[in-house]
């Protein structure tokens, strides 16, 4: 088949399943297969595809027409101008964590610290501890990632982006606190697992691929901000910064449980929807 028959088959399949997709997607996956970047694919789409990359195409056409992730069938995804090497078992990194790491920088820059010490709690790929490490060349980061599917992920981004000083710990934040003294720390961060138990099987298809321990934040999906509010808040300097990513509807609720720690600096920071994204706790 020619690159433009290729072309409308996949639309023809995408379009019968239903998949929500866009030009994009295709435009992504004849770069990954072909190595043709748009304007190649139109100055050669008249030409005969390699029968090889051609059923590699149509196989991959296959599975996101099932919903299986974009971003996992390209094996890579940018976080705030990063690449980073991402597939089954880690969570894909999206452009709403940016809030959260927007803000976190804020507090940073407004510290004034040559070398701000960071805990990056469940860190997954390392998109946070990257894109900070990245930001802040002399920063100490501790990045925290229990799954033994995730950590991978996490050890190739640092190789591949040269982020050498971020400490990668193999670890459950509800026990590695112990690891380091009271007051040790001027940032936490984390995106951790915020979604209701009961709501993760209605997500859409797409989310369902993704690793259930990265979506799962138990019953009220708030067991994670607790514990950052019971184990990690200790750590924390005086003077110090908790960036949190949440849920749409959970600002309240996050609020309420450091409150009750008595904090009483927290803003909530809203994506560009308007919709509740980030919690920034100073102490």
């Amino acid at each position: 088949m020619t690159y433009l028959e290729l072309y409308k088959k996949a639309v023809a399949v995408l379009t019968d399943s239903g998949c929500d997709y866009s030009d994009y997607d295709l435009t992504c996956l004849i770069e990954k297969i072909f190595g043709m970047k748009r304007l190649d694919y139109l100055a050669h789409r008249n030409e005969t595809a390699d029968i090889d990359k051609e059923k590699e195409f149509l196989q991959s056409v296959s599975k996101r027409a099932e919903g299986y992730p974009l971003q996992y069938l390209l094996q890579s995804w940018t976080f705030m101008d990063n690449e980073l090497f991402v597939g089954e078992g880690v969570l894909i990194p999206r452009d709403d964590t940016e809030v959260c790491v927007r803000g976190c920088m804020e507090q940073i820059d407004k510290m004034h610290i040559q070398s701000p010490v960071i805990a990056d709690l469940c860190s997954g790929s390392g998109a946070i501890a990257i894109a900070l490490a990245k930001k802040y060349p002399d920063a100490v980061i501790s990045a925290v990632e229990l799954s033994a599917d995730a950590f991978p992920y996490l050890q190739k981004n640092k190789e591949m982006n040269h982020a050498d000083k971020i400490k990668l710990i193999h670890g459950n934040i509800f026990l590695c606190h112990e690891n380091f003294p009271d007051g040790y720390f001027d940032v936490v961060i984390s995106n951790p697992p915020y979604i209701r138990t009961d709501i993760i099987p209605t997500l859409q298809k797409e989310i369902q691929h993704e690793p259930f321990s990265a979506l799962d934040g138990g019953l009220d999906g708030l067991i994670f901000y607790r514990c950052i509010a019971e184990k990690w808040l200790p750590k924390l300097r005086k003077g110090g910064t908790i960036s949190l990513e949440i849920g749409e509807e959970q600002a309240s609720d996050v609020c309420n449980i450091f409150r009750r720690k008595n904090i009483s600096d927290i803003t909530v920071m809203k994506d560009i929807q308007g919709l509740d994204r980030a919690v920034i706790i100073k102490t």
